[in-house]
């Protein structure tokens, strides 16, 4: 049976559903994470189907129409849903519609959300592009998430929410990375029960004092984060101040030398654990 949805279970009962992040395993093509994931024991799988980075594969039309053909029985099979589908850039030129047929492809492969990254200072203009993302979203059932980080042009959960609210779309949500929340000094600004707003986490591990420059800081996100549990990072704490039992997602790249499934298995063990620890501790 797929995966039940976080809206399917109640609270009291049902376990935090845990999604592997495409950047765990960047290297590996959607069928290939999808197989991961499910031997893995995860519930969830996020897919990278647009360029975050200059290395990343980008994906023609007919690709992606491939995979809308190919996946979706394979993920019936295995028990897995699409979580989040990745990512996209908001910049000054920005042009909405261009990222149509990828919300199309995600609605297809039965996502739930898709992530954006504001790479402009200009917040009047994001407001304004975002804004027209989630109205080309909406049909489609898609939330779109608004991840924050230190090296973008939202550089603080402040600054993220208040970017939400300008947005003024229902749609729209702040996606929490643990990397980037405590990047950016935010460990004090992520208060329980915050109202609306706030979407899912990212969990990830690693020393509380980070690199100095941004260029080390983005190396750092793309290559160097450590298995919940393995790092100094406030984690219960950050649980605590999300949704209640909202999606987690685990992003944390495979290090050399590490087998795919092996480390798949690694993370869901440590988010699990994470998890189970949280709740106990409520």
């Amino acid at each position: 049976m797929p995966a039940s949805s976080p809206s399917d279970q109640s609270p009291a009962v049902r376990q935090r559903l845990l999604s592997l992040a495409h950047l765990s395993l960047i290297r590996s093509a959607p069928l290939q994470l999808v197989s991961i994931a499910e031997a893995a024991g995860f519930d969830l799988v996020d897919l990278r189907l647009s360029p975050a980075t200059p290395t990343d594969r980008v994906y023609g039309k007919s690709e992606l129409a491939e995979l809308c053909r190919e996946l979706p029985p394979i993920l019936d099979g295995a028990g897995l849903r699409v979580w989040d589908v990745e990512i996209v850039r908001v910049l000054d030129q920005t042009r909405p519609g261009d990222y149509l047929y990828l919300m199309e492809t995600a609605a297809i492969l039965g996502a739930q959300r898709m992530k954006l990254v504001c790479d402009s200072e200009d917040h009047a203009r994001c407001t304004e592009i975002i804004g027209r993302l989630c109205d080309l979203a909406a049909p489609f059932g898609l939330v779109m998430d608004l991840e924050y980080m230190v090296f973008s042009g939202v550089k603080s959960l402040r600054s993220a929410l208040e970017l939400v609210e300008k947005t003024g779309r229902s749609n729209l949500r702040v996606l929490v990375d643990a990397l980037h929340w405590v990047r950016a000094s935010d460990i004090g600004a992520l208060r329980p029960a915050r109202p609306g707003g706030l979407g899912y986490v990212q969990l990830c591990d690693g020393p509380l004092l980070g690199p100095a420059s941004r260029e080390a800081l983005i190396q750092e996100a793309r290559t160097s984060r450590l298995a919940p549990g393995e790092g100094e990072f406030p984690l219960d704490k950050l649980l605590e101040a999300m949704p209640p039992q909202c999606v987690a997602s685990v992003e944390v790249p495979l290090p050399c030398g590490q087998e795919p499934l092996a480390h798949a298995r690694k993370l869901r063990l440590a988010a699990r654990a994470l998890s189970e620890r949280h709740k106990a501790l409520r």
